[in-house]
């Protein structure tokens, strides 16, 4: 009886985890525990000195090449762009109190979009507001639409916002009501199936 209470378990947990959609997580610390080897982009890797600050044309990927940063200096499969087709901008710490090299759109009204070209399903993001601090509404996109929305604040110290979905992310998009300017530090991301996220140890215990 002891098996079949946590075969049916097991079962349970799969057909609840296969229903499931999107997830948004505020808990930097819960959201590393549970989708552990993310690929990282911290842009330390910029061409901007420190204590700078440098603006040019998006979008800042890999391939870029340009005064913000050279080809090769952002990893490989993500994407950060203006969504209205402007300059993106460079700090680097201390400039205006930023703690990490921070990363985002020129303009104070303008918006941002992270695309990527692998597969991902889990992103995590500090979002940084060095002139003052505001809300930050998010949209996550999959091949078919909109997998949902979300908000967050956004401080100068950076306000961490991470997003899991059972498909495939191929863009977010940050949309700032005010004009408080968003930018970015500390990305990560990668694929993660959803047995993945799980505890089988504790399963097989039970056993």
């Amino acid at each position: 009886m002891k098996n079949l209470t946590a075969l049916m378990y097991v079962l349970l947990l799969g057909a609840c985890m296969a229903s499931a959609g999107t997830y948004f997580y505020s808990d930097q610390a819960l959201f590393e525990s549970l989708y552990p080897g993310l690929i990282k982009e911290d842009y330390s890797k910029t061409s901007v000195s420190p204590n700078g600050s440098e603006a040019d044309s998006g979008p800042f990927d890999s391939f870029t090449d340009n005064e913000c940063f050279l080809p090769d200096s952002i990893v490989e499969g993500i994407s950060l762009d203006n969504l209205e087709g402007n300059e993106n901008v460079v700090l680097t710490p201390p400039f205006m109190g930023v703690t990490s090299v921070t990363v985002g759109p020129n303009l104070f009204e303008d918006n941002a979009r992270y695309s990527f070209t692998v597969p991902v399903n889990v992103f995590g993001i500090e979002i940084v507001m060095p002139v003052a601090s505001g809300t930050v509404d998010i949209e996550v996109f999959g091949i078919g639409g909109s997998l949902g929305t979300s908000s967050s604040n956004g401080t100068l110290a950076g306000v961490f916002w991470g997003v899991y979905s059972d498909y495939d992310i191929i863009r977010i998009e940050f949309i700032e009501p005010i004009t408080s300017g968003e930018l970015f530090a500390n990305a990560q991301f990668g694929a993660f199936s959803a047995l993945e996220n799980t505890t089988w140890g504790s399963i097989k215990n039970s056993f």
